[in-house]
Formats: structure tokens, sequence, C-alpha cells
């Protein structure tokens, strides 16, 4: 049976792909989408997301939420990786389908409240409407089955060398959900550089099936993302002509965590540092001479993925 889940993003180009598996997975039941600033503006974080929705074949609701970060101190998007409009000027058709009325954060709320039984909660943006949620109604927390979210990274950064984009984009709210007691799996991007990629192959498979409005998209989005990539002159760091959107693969993670390499442990967000805002802190040193934080909860990490196993997942959700 489909696991009921609610879905936040800043709608750029790998969030795109990241709904659109979701959408299409028989493992979800996507009872809304809401939208953070983040990659790009609010609106065009909305636009993009209705936009998105109608390519993957499904109705969901999309909702409105955070336009800035709770503290706003070095506010920063990500338009030079996603492109001016997040979607790197791939041509869609205007939504026929408009943003709800009711605010994000009051969505999520009514939405965990409700629930006769605990849900799944995916984040693949800065976690500003996340934190807002449990600061308007902390007992949400009961009534999560497991938290998944695309955040921080154990031994490299994106945005700065020590940050990753979405905690870095909102530390303060990432600090109020990641100090929460309920369940949770951090997707940082560590096994991006490991197992979490699609090969030139598999997307070849997934274009050669262009009659699927969302396989269509998925192969305009990778082939975007591999000229962004020559454009910003970074270095391939995974096999030859090989995608790695983070927000894949946590979606990927939430549907079948056991195709992923786990480890748990705490972590700490970092938010006033000069040099480490946005660091998600976390200890493996082997032999530690201070004791853990006391009743803290670990965080399942993931690690690294079967590459063949995730390409399979997507391959078969999306050509099914």
């Amino acid at each position: 049976m489909a696991r009921n889940v609610i879905i936040d993003c800043d709608t750029g180009l790998d969030d795109a792909v990241a709904l659109l598996l979701a959408l299409r997975s028989s493992e979800l039941n996507v009872l809304g989408i809401t939208c953070v600033n983040g990659n790009v503006g609010l609106d065009k974080v909305v636009y993009n997301t209705l936009r998105v929705v109608e390519q993957s074949g499904k109705q969901v609701p999309v909702y409105a939420g955070a336009t800035s970060a709770l503290m706003v101190d070095a506010d920063e998007n990500a338009s030079k990786v996603h492109g001016s409009d997040g979607l790197g000027g791939i041509p869609l058709p205007a939504p026929k389908h408009s943003v709800e009325n009711e605010h994000a954060i009051d969505f999520i709320v009514r939405t965990f409240m409700e629930a006769k039984e605990p849900m799944d909660w995916i984040t693949i943006g800065p976690l500003t409407n996340a934190a807002l949620a449990l600061r308007k109604e902390p007992r949400i927390e009961e009534k999560i089955r497991l938290l998944t979210m695309m955040a921080g990274g154990l031994d490299s950064g994106n945005t700065r060398p020590m940050a990753e984009f979405n905690v870095f984009a909102d530390p303060d709210a990432a600090r109020i959900v990641f100090d929460s007691a309920m369940p949770k799996m951090m997707v940082p991007l560590d096994p991006l550089f490991l197992g979490g990629y699609l090969k030139w192959s598999d997307q070849q498979k997934i274009k050669a099936a262009s009659d699927k409005l969302w396989c269509n998209l998925a192969g305009k989005i990778f082939d975007v993302t591999h000229e962004l990539v020559h454009k910003m002159g970074r270095k391939q760091v995974t096999e030859e002509g090989a995608v790695s959107p983070p927000d894949l693969l946590a979606v990927a993670a939430a549907i079948d965590p056991s195709i992923m390499e786990i480890e748990n442990y705490q972590i700490h967000v970092e938010t006033r540092g000069e040099f480490t805002r946005g660091m998600t802190v976390v200890d493996r040193r082997k032999y530690q001479r201070g004791e853990a934080y006391p009743g803290r909860k670990e965080v399942a990490v993931v690690i690294d993925a079967d590459q063949q196993k995730y390409a399979s997942l997507v391959l078969n959700t999306w050509l099914a």
C-alpha cells in the first residue's frame, strides 16, 4: 500500500526530476507539494512546481510557503546552477491549475494532525517551511513516520566549502529540524560521488521513452544539466556522461532505503561560524574523549547507493 507523503521543494532542475519520480512511484501517495524560497524566488518555484506536476500526468495540490529564510543573513539563490527561471530555460506549457489558497505551513500542520497514522515527509529544499511548521505545532513530530531530507554534507559542500545549499540557505531552520526528535534520514552530497548517479546509458533509456511526458521532461533536464555543468567548468566526479541530481537520490532513498548504505550519527548544524555557516557537523572519529549529547536522537545518514539498484528504481518507475 502506498505511503502518504508531503513533499517540500524549491523547484529547480533536480527538484523537478525528484518530483517526477515521487509522483510516478506506486510506493508514494503525494497528498500535496509545498514550495519554499530557495533555488529561485518563491513565485518562480511555485510556477515551476505547477508545470512539473502537470508533466507528471498526475493532479496534486501545490501550496506556497516561506518567501525567505528565518533570519535573512546572506540571501543567496542557485540560479547559476538552475538558470534564471530555475528550469534551465526549458520551454514548458503554462500550468492549467493554480496554487492553492491555503498557506503551505497551514497545510502541513493540518494534514499531519488529521492523519490517522504516521506519514512520510520529504524535504528537497531549504528547511524553512519545515521549521515553521514545527514551531507552529510541535505535536506534528508524533505524526511523522520518517522525514527524509536532501541536506548537508559529510566531507564537502557545494555553496561553500563546508556547506550544502539547502542548509546554507537557512541554517537556523535546519538547526530546528535537525534538533527535533522525529525520525530523520539525511541524504547528503557525499553519495552522489559514489553510487548515487545515473549513467549515460540510463539516461538514453529514459530519453527513448519521450512519448511519456515525464520521461520527455527528465531527458531535457539531464541535457540541460550537462550543459550547465560544462559552462560552470565543474569537474566530472563520476563516470563520464553521468548525472547525479541530489534531490532525485533523496526521493529514491525515501521510496526504498534498502538500496542505500546508511550509518547513524548525531548531527549538529552550525549557524554562525565565519567559515562554517550552514555546515552539518558530524563527528565520525573512532575514538571520542567526550561523551555524546545524551538523549539526542541519531540521524540515519545515506553514505552510498547501489548504482544499479538506484538506476533500476528510477527506470522501472518512469518506464512502467
